[in-house]
């Protein structure tokens, strides 16, 4: 059970609030967004602007750690959370260890060719705070993962294919990867059969509650909940019937 950016639909998505939220309703996982600020601070923020937040039109890789650090990203989801700040990533990592796993998703977006900066910064925390083999590093870039498996090959690292592949495996393989995340509902039967037999983990993203069925069915390994408590207890149900 992977909670989706802590618990988005319990608290606004990666805040401490969401995170504690995610971790209290029993997730193995807790998927975070984490890019970098303008003075090379890795901290756990969705969007590469802040307007869909805050209609703020700035883009988060031009602001410092101590502009972003004052913004209030709860007040939007209520008063309940008002004064929710946007959290650092060494901060969550040192509060993870020995509690929850982490699935780190790397927001890469608009960087040059070759620029690492992201996932040495991630991979240099993750190692400091002794979380390594409990974090899963996860991104669209398939390229910045093949980076990351050249140069530390004991990291689980997971892809996330967008749609329907013809060899999903072998993408998973030229990126290093262990772990494959596929999208509902371009997974079938077959896609997941054949990532099996090549030794990958499944996990499927951001299914509704009625529909986790689906998952039971293909034999998926994880699947990521935007409430994993509601999400747990859809899955207990199944099992039982």
């Amino acid at each position: 059970m992977v909670g989706h950016r802590g618990a988005e639909a319990v608290a606004p998505e990666n805040t401490w609030a969401a995170l504690r939220a995610g971790c209290e309703a029993g997730a193995d996982l807790l998927e975070i967004d984490v890019q970098l600020t303008r003075d090379g601070e890795a901290i756990l923020y969705h969007d590469f602007t802040l307007y869909p937040k805050l209609h703020d039109p700035r883009w988060v890789r031009d602001l410092g750690w101590e502009e972003l650090s004052g913004l209030d990203v709860g007040s939007r989801r209520g008063a309940a959370f008002a004064g929710e700040r946007i959290p650092r990533l060494v901060e969550v990592l040192e509060w993870a260890l020995g509690r929850v796993g982490l699935q780190v998703d790397l927001k890469h977006g608009f960087e040059a060719a070759g620029d690492d900066r992201l996932e040495r910064a991630a991979l240099e925390l993750i190692d400091r705070a002794g979380m390594t083999g409990d974090v899963v590093i996860s991104s669209w870039d398939e390229v910045a993962l093949a980076r990351i498996h050249a140069r530390r090959p004991e990291v689980a690292l997971a892809v996330n294919l967008p749609s329907r592949v013809a060899d999903p495996a072998g993408r998973a393989s030229a990126s290093g990867a262990s772990w494959v995340m596929v999208f509902w509902p371009q997974a079938d039967a077959s896609m997941v059969a054949r990532l099996h037999e090549a030794g990958y983990m499944v996990c499927l993203n951001e299914l509704f509650t009625n529909e986790y069925g689906e998952a039971v069915r293909l034999g998926v390994d994880a699947v990521t909940a935007k409430d994993p408590g509601a999400a747990r207890a859809a899955l207990e149900l199944l099992r039982k019937r």
